[in-house]
């Protein structure tokens, strides 16, 4: 399944110095059985696995 979100992270340097917001972002591949309540945990650790730069997210909503 696809989902549309959109967060705000810290480079993996300064985890707690927040510096970009990404407005819109498509992320694929998440299975369809995933339980609702812990998708934007395993969305977050997606988008961490594959930009290993980033540090932390925070905000993450699912658009």
């Amino acid at each position: 399944m696809e989902y549309r979100v959109s967060y705000e992270h810290s480079l993996a340097s300064s985890p707690d110095d927040f510096i970009a917001r990404v407005a819109s972002q498509l992320v694929d591949n998440v299975p369809a059985n995933i339980p609702r309540a812990l998708l934007p945990e395993f969305i977050a650790d997606m988008i961490l696995e594959r930009s290993p730069q980033i540090g932390r997210i925070r905000y993450m909503r699912i658009l």
